[in-house]
């Protein structure tokens, strides 16, 4: 599977870890940062900033491009904490139904909130879809001219796409939204184990035990 994770500059440790944890049960991916400094230096990226919440808030609609148009790939934000392999993935969609496939969250988020590092965090339609994305880039023809200047809306509101299809909230089980037993992967959505004030929620303590497993000397 090919797998790009979003990347935020200020926490690499969020990428180190989301990373570590597919890796647990894999190592055949391929697994990609989207560095919105690097795009940049690269000239894909140039969409001013707007007040995002995340460096990869925009990037992620990249992965068609980067992917050639060729083939199947999964986008998924930084603050993920997989406890499946995303293979498995695979098993909840038909590829000749839709284009596109998402945990279809309903309005979980209904008045303007402080994500992490103090961020406003502000509610719109699909939000939060955008978080995991299992995308055929065969099908897509989104490029960065769109990325860098299309509406917010036209991005996050997947009217570049043709068809949306669901998948299972255990693919995206956002900590303090969602109360699922077992869930194949973790969104620490408004912040994580690695920001002050929220070390002691959900799933905290396995983050943290990836994170001391990549740092322990070979």
């Amino acid at each position: 599977m090919n797998i790009y994770i979003g990347y935020e500059e200020a926490h690499p440790e969020m990428y180190d870890v989301c990373r570590a944890s597919i890796e647990r049960f894999s190592k055949l991916h391929i697994i990609r940062p989207l560095r919105k400094s690097v795009l940049a230096q690269e000239g894909v990226y140039s969409r001013p900033f707007q007040g995002e919440a995340t460096d990869f808030s925009f990037t992620r609609f990249l992965v068609p491009y980067l992917q050639n148009y060729t083939g199947w790939a999964l986008f998924v934000d930084g603050d993920f904490l997989f406890r499946t392999d995303p293979a498995e993935l695979v098993e909840c969609i038909d590829e000749e139904e839709h284009d596109v496939y998402v945990v279809k969250h309903p309005e979980l988020i209904t008045s303007t909130r402080i994500k992490m590092d103090g961020r406003v965090n502000r509610p719109y339609p699909c939000k939060y879809w955008s978080s995991l994305m299992y995308i055929n880039c065969d099908e897509q023809s989104i490029n960065p001219t769109t990325v860098n200047t299309a509406k917010a809306s036209y991005l996050h509101e997947f009217d570049w796409a043709n068809s949306v299809g669901s998948l299972p909230a255990t693919w995206n089980n956002m900590v303090g939204y969602y109360d699922i037993y077992q869930p194949s992967a973790v969104h620490f959505t408004d912040g994580g184990p690695w920001l002050k004030g929220f070390e002691d929620q959900p799933y905290a303590d396995e983050w943290r035990a990836v994170q001391n497993e990549i740092q322990r000397p070979i």
